[in-house]
C-alpha cells in the first residue's frame, strides 16, 4: 500500500468528519448494567470549520441538573489527521489496545439526515464499566417518540463496509441478519432509550479477540449496527452494517 493510498484515504475520512460540523443538542444518559438510568446532563457537541477549511474545532458545552455548566475545548483537529474513523454517517474512535491498569473506552455513532446516536463505554480501572448513551438533534433540542427494540422486528436485508485504522475502505458487501444477542450470547446486551442497543464484553482482558457493536434503529425500517473489532494485538478494523427492511 503506498502513501498516495492511505493520503487519499485520510482526506475521505476528513470529508466524512466535515459532515458532522454544526451544534449538536443533546441528552447524556449514564446507564448501569442493568439498564437502569443513574443520570443524565444536557450538552452541545459544536464542531465548527475553520475559514481556510484547514481545521475543526470541537467544543462540548454541558448543563447539568443543578444548573452548574462546563465547557471544554478539544483539539483543533487538523486536515486530515484524526483518531476517528468515518464511514457513510457513522462514525467510531477509542482505546487501541487493553492495557492492565489503564481505561479503556470506545465511542461508535451514527447520523441520519440531522439526528445523531452514540453509545460510550468505558472500563475503568478498578473494574466497573460506565455505559453512556448520546441523543442528539442539530440546531436545537427536539423530543422523539420511542422505538421499539430491533428485536421486536424482522426482514431485515444489509449490506456492511469495513474500515481499516489507516482509513481503508471496503465495497460495499451482502449482509445476513443477526440479531444483536446472537453476536456473542456471552455477552452483555443492553437495549436502551432512543433505540440504541449494545452488545460488549463485561470485562476486558488484554491480547484478546473480542467485539463492541452498537446499533440504531433509526425507524421501523432502517438499522446501524457499527462493531470495532480487536485481536491480540489490539484493534483491527471498523464495520458499518446497514439494514432495510
Amino acid at each position: 500500500m503506498n502513501s498516495d493510498t492511505i493520503t487519499n484515504a485520510q482526506l475521505q475520512n476528513w470529508e466524512s468528519f466535515c459532515s458532522h460540523i454544526g451544534d449538536w443538542h443533546g441528552t447524556w444518559r449514564v446507564y448501569n448494567l442493568e439498564g437502569e438510568l443513574i443520570r443524565s446532563h444536557e450538552c452541545v457537541r459544536s464542531f465548527h470549520l475553520s475559514s481556510d477549511s484547514s481545521e475543526i474545532n470541537h467544543q462540548n458545552y454541558s448543563t447539568y441538573a443543578d444548573g452548574t455548566n462546563k465547557l471544554e475545548t478539544y483539539g483543533p483537529h487538523k486536515k486530515p489527521h484524526l483518531r476517528s474513523l468515518h464511514v457513510n454517517d457513522s462514525f467510531s474512535w477509542g482505546s487501541q489496545e487493553v492495557k492492565l491498569g489503564s481505561v479503556f473506552f470506545f465511542e461508535t455513532g451514527f447520523k441520519h439526515q440531522d439526528r445523531r446516536r452514540s453509545a460510550v463505554a468505558r472500563y475503568n480501572e478498578n473494574g466497573t464499566l460506565d455505559i453512556l448513551i448520546i441523543s442528539e438533534h442539530l440546531g436545537s433540542k427536539v423530543n422523539e417518540p420511542p422505538i421499539p427494540p430491533a428485536n421486536q422486528f424482522s426482514g431485515w436485508q444489509g449490506i456492511e463496509i469495513k474500515m481499516t485504522p489507516d482509513c481503508i475502505v471496503s465495497s460495499p458487501a451482502p449482509r445476513s441478519w443477526v440479531q444483536l444477542e446472537d453476536l456473542n450470547q456471552n455477552y452483555l446486551t443492553l437495549h436502551l432509550k432512543d433505540g440504541v442497543s449494545i452488545s460488549i464484553p463485561q470485562d476486558l482482558k488484554s491480547e484478546t479477540k473480542f467485539f463492541l457493536a452498537v446499533e440504531w434503529l433509526v425507524n421501523p425500517n432502517l438499522l446501524f449496527r457499527g462493531i470495532r473489532h480487536f485481536d491480540v494485538s489490539g484493534f483491527t478494523s471498523f464495520t458499518l452494517e446497514k439494514f432495510k427492511r
